[in-house]
């Protein structure tokens, strides 16, 4: 196809084909919720085991997303193949885990022809189906339906609506069901240490400052020229300026460039006059998810570290500020 085949109007109208069809059916999956849903929250909740997620091709993919996202709210979950179930994989159902099939037939051949023994060793058994009308509908405990679903593919034809709708009702009872169960930002964290946000959940102050035996320490009365040469001794683009042993400002790179850029000698100025001064103390212990709500319209760049009233370190905000905190600031 050439380039200038394309048709722009043409494109744009099956994109918002494609997000008119996905709202349309997730409105109506919204309004047919029922006791149904709720049953599935209240087995959740009372979940001693594992949550086990099945299905085979697309509903695979969809499967295996649940299962992450369950895990992620506290509920350990993992994705099992019907093929694999059938050898030797089923000694993973306990009595104690609940199971929940991904099948928008209901008619899976993979897994109709082992639900037998996975209902007889589960402790519960969901159905995410299209069609709650069907083999698998009718013999697990819950089940629940997205029903009919028009595809938004231009052939009517690749699982797309179907799919999306698939993971916003399993988004919905994993949300509903950790809600329920209490799990709060603080469990979070203990399965996202590695993340930004498990980061900011378990992450102190001290964890993530520069130590004071790093940091430039010049005084309020010493000249800029000072300063930059302690800068550059601790390879640090910033000063903390200190009179009677207190730290009293702060001394960015950007301070001495706009001395320079005045043509001020800086042998002759002092710290005093290109010095800006504190706006927040931060305490050791504080977390940095306190830390980033306590500084995100703060002014300014680093902030003093403290420890009982000690200055113990300096902080840079700029890493732990998401893109939308420096729109806000």
């Amino acid at each position: 196809m050439e380039e200038n085949s394309l048709v722009f109007s043409q494109v744009m109208a099956r994109a918002r084909s494609v997000f008119g069809r996905a709202r349309e059916h997730l409105a109506h999956l919204q309004c047919d919720l029922d006791v149904t849903f709720f049953a599935c929250v209240q087995a959740l909740v009372q979940l001693e085991g594992h949550v086990l997620f099945a299905g085979v091709g697309k509903s695979a993919c969809v499967a295996k997303k649940l299962a992450a996202t369950f895990a992620s709210l506290g509920m350990p979950s993992f994705f099992i193949h019907p093929t694999e179930m059938g050898h030797g994989d089923l000694g993973n159902v306990t009595s104690k885990d609940i199971v929940i099939l991904v099948s928008y037939s209901g008619e899976t051949s993979e897994l109709i022809s082992i639900l037998p023994v996975i209902k007889a060793r589960a402790f519960c058994l969901i159905g995410l189906l299209g069609n709650g009308d069907s083999t698998m509908g009718r013999q697990v405990d819950h089940c629940l339906s997205i029903g009919a679903v028009e595809e938004a593919c231009h052939l009517g034809l690749a699982p797309t609506t179907s799919t999306t709708a698939c993971f916003v009702l399993g988004d919905a009872l994993a949300i509903c069901a950790a809600e329920q169960r209490g799990f709060e930002s603080h469990d979070f964290a203990k399965s996202h240490p590695s993340g930004r946000l498990g980061q900011l959940l378990t992450l102190r102050a001290v964890d993530v400052m520069v130590p004071k035996e790093d940091c430039a320490l010049v005084s309020v009365h010493d000249h800029v020229l000072n300063s930059v040469l302690r800068m550059a001794q601790k390879a640090t683009g910033v000063s903390v300026i200190e009179a009677d042993g207190d730290v009293i400002g702060i001394q960015p790179a950007s301070l001495i460039a706009q001395a320079t850029m005045s043509n001020r000698d800086l042998s002759l100025v002092t710290n005093q006059q290109y010095c800006t001064p504190l706006s927040v103390k931060l305490s050791a212990n504080m977390l940095l998810q306190e830390v980033v709500s306590t500084l995100r319209h703060a002014p300014g760049r680093y902030h003093p570290v403290y420890d009982r009233d000690v200055f113990v370190g300096l902080l840079d905000i700029d890493p732990w500020l998401s893109k939308e905190d420096r729109q806000s600031s």
